[in-house]
């Protein structure tokens, strides 16, 4: 007998409420892989000291945002994100941006959707040099590098 206006079932996954419960089976363990795969280190930057910039922005769907010497962290917290992102998929704090000697850099904070440039996922926190044309991905959200 159900009572108007309280759910008999589990929202969630179906169950009807006050049923018994069937006792959850353990989910089979794996032994841990080690260090993370050379394919995750931060890429060589092949530009050098050319083209340095004064001055560069990330253009996309979700702004325009212009970079400063200052780091700045990408994210959906606004009390702690100057480049604020309201995609679900971007963690509170999930990236960090910075023009340091004339080049744009990334570093992933440890996000659980990664943060990539040029399609290839970068390791957590280690700054990467971005050229300008590039696409920077934090989660689903893109941007392009431009001066």
């Amino acid at each position: 007998m159900t009572t108007p206006g309280v759910a008999s079932v589990c929202f969630s996954c179906g169950q009807p409420l006050g049923a018994p419960v069937a006792a959850a089976a353990v989910p089979k363990s794996y032994a841990l892989t080690g260090a993370l795969p050379s394919a995750l280190a931060p890429p060589v930057d092949p530009y050098g000291d050319a083209g340095r910039l004064a001055s560069a922005r990330l253009v996309g769907p979700a702004g325009d945002f212009p970079l400063t010497v200052a780091e700045a962290a990408v994210g959906r917290d606004p009390a702690r994100c100057r480049l604020l992102l309201t995609e679900p998929r971007v963690s509170g704090v999930h990236a960090h941006v910075r023009l340091l000697d004339g080049a744009v850099q990334v570093r992933d904070g440890g996000s659980n959707n990664g943060t990539y440039v040029d399609g290839a996922r970068i390791a957590p926190e280690v700054w990467v040099s971005v050229r300008v044309g590039a696409e920077v991905r934090f989660g689903p959200v893109s941007f392009t590098v431009t001066r």
